[in-house]
C-alpha cells in the first residue's frame, strides 16, 4: 500500500507540477507522471518473474490511456486510467458471479491450507454462505463500478492538480472501507452460518449415528 501511494500518487502528482511549472502541456506533464506506475510494475515482474493479475489490469489502463490522450491530445483520457482500473476490477468480480465460487470466497479462502478445505466445505454444505459469498461478491462489484464512473464524472469539474490528489483519496478511501466492511460483516456472518451449520451435523448426528455398532451376539 505504501509503495502503491508513493509510485502511483505522490511521485506522478510532484512529477506533474514540475512538468507544468516547465510549461509542458497537461497532456505531456500526466504522461511523464504515469512512468512511475509502469515501472513499479515491470520491476515488480523483473524480480518475481510472474505478474499478478492486478499489475495486468494497471498496466493495461495505464497504456491504454497513455497512449489515447497522447494520440487525441486530451487531458481527459490519462486521469481516465484509474476509472478504468476500478471500474474494471468491478467487472471482474461481476463476472466472477458466473463461476461456480464468486471472487470474495477465493479471498476468504486464502491463506491456510486446512481453513481453505474446510471453507471449501462449508461453502458446498450450506446454502447461507454461498449466498453471502454472492452478496458479498455484488457489493463490492457496485461500489466499485459506482466509483469507477463517478470518478470519471468529477474530472472536469476540477482543476487537474487537485483531481489528482482527490482520484487517489477516493480509491484508497474506498478499498480501505470496503476491505473493514468485508472483514467486519463477512467475519461475523461467516461465523454464524458455520457454527449453525456445525450445530446442524452434530444434531443430525447425534439423531442418525454413523458407524455405530450393534451389540455383538457370542457364536455357536
Amino acid at each position: 500500500m505504501r509503495n502503491d501511494i508513493i509510485f502511483g500518487a505522490v511521485l506522478p502528482w510532484l512529477t506533474y507540477l514540475l512538468a507544468k511549472h516547465y510549461d509542458f502541456s497537461t497532456v505531456h506533464a500526466l504522461a511523464f507522471g504515469s512512468v512511475f506506475p509502469i515501472a513499479v510494475i515491470v520491476v515488480a515482474y523483473v524480480r518475481s518473474n510472474r505478474l499478478a493479475a492486478i499489475g495486468v489490469i494497471t498496466l493495461a489502463a495505464t497504456l491504454a490511456s497513455l497512449i489515447g490522450s497522447l494520440y487525441f491530445d486530451s487531458p481527459y483520457l490519462a486521469l481516465l486510467k484509474n476509472s478504468l482500473i476500478t471500474g474494471f476490477i468491478g467487472l471482474v468480480f461481476a463476472g466472477s458471479l458466473l463461476m461456480p465460487r464468486p471472487l470474495v470466497f477465493h479471498f476468504a479462502s486464502e491463506g491456510d491450507p486446512e481453513e481453505r478445505k474446510s471453507l471449501n466445505r462449508l461453502y458446498a454444505a450450506s446454502p447461507d454462505y454461498r449466498a453471502l459469498m454472492r452478496f458479498m461478491t455484488i457489493v463490492w462489484a457496485v461500489v466499485l463500478i459506482a466509483e469507477a464512473c463517478l470518478r470519471a464524472l468529477i474530472i472536469p469539474l476540477m482543476p487537474v492538480s487537485v483531481f489528482l490528489v482527490v482520484s487517489e483519496a477516493m480509491w484508497i478511501t474506498v478499498f480501505a472501507l470496503m476491505m473493514a466492511w468485508s472483514w467486519r460483516y463477512g467475519g461475523r456472518k461467516g461465523k454464524a452460518i458455520a457454527d449453525a451449520e456445525a450445530a446442524r451435523e452434530k444434531h443430525s448426528y447425534s439423531r442418525h449415528p454413523r458407524n455405530k455398532k450393534g451389540p455383538r451376539h457370542a457364536t455357536p
